[in-house]
């Protein structure tokens, strides 16, 4: 077993191309949607961000910290707050879930990326879509 002490830092790491394409394929979303989220949150690595529930979003997807819980020992909140690419992936994977629970409508469940709520839902929408159309 072992220690707090033994486990070693997480080492802060960028986003990079290569995970964005890699994260792209494994979860079956256009490499356009993750870098236009990416755009839309607006996060660094490292970065937390306190809401005003109580609640804070992470790192270059802005993952909020109630998401901690679905991931249990897969993935620490240090590494979803410092490695770009494992904050992309769990935002990828979010994303993913999201457009599946959403009945076939792709853009209402990247909207629920954001917010179920349908005047922020489609607001957040809006922002994804015009954050793509600017991607080269």
């Amino acid at each position: 077993m072992a220690l707090v002490a033994d486990i070693p830092p997480v080492i802060p790491t960028e986003v990079t191309h290569e995970c964005v394409m890699q994260t792209a394929e494994r979860f079956d979303l256009p490499p356009r949607l993750i870098y236009a989220v990416l755009k839309v949150e607006g996060g660094q690595v490292g970065q937390k961000v306190k809401n005003t529930n109580g609640t804070y979003d992470m790192g270059p997807m802005q993952i909020n910290t109630i998401w901690l819980e679905h991931f249990g020992d897969y993935v620490t909140e240090q590494q979803i707050l410092h490695d770009g690419c494992v904050n992309v992936q769990v935002g990828a994977w979010i994303l993913k879930a999201r457009i599946n629970e959403s009945d076939g409508d792709f853009w209402r469940g990247v909207g629920s990326y954001h917010s179920k709520t349908p005047t922020r839902n489609k607001a957040y929408q809006a922002k994804v879509y015009q954050a793509s159309l600017a991607i080269d």
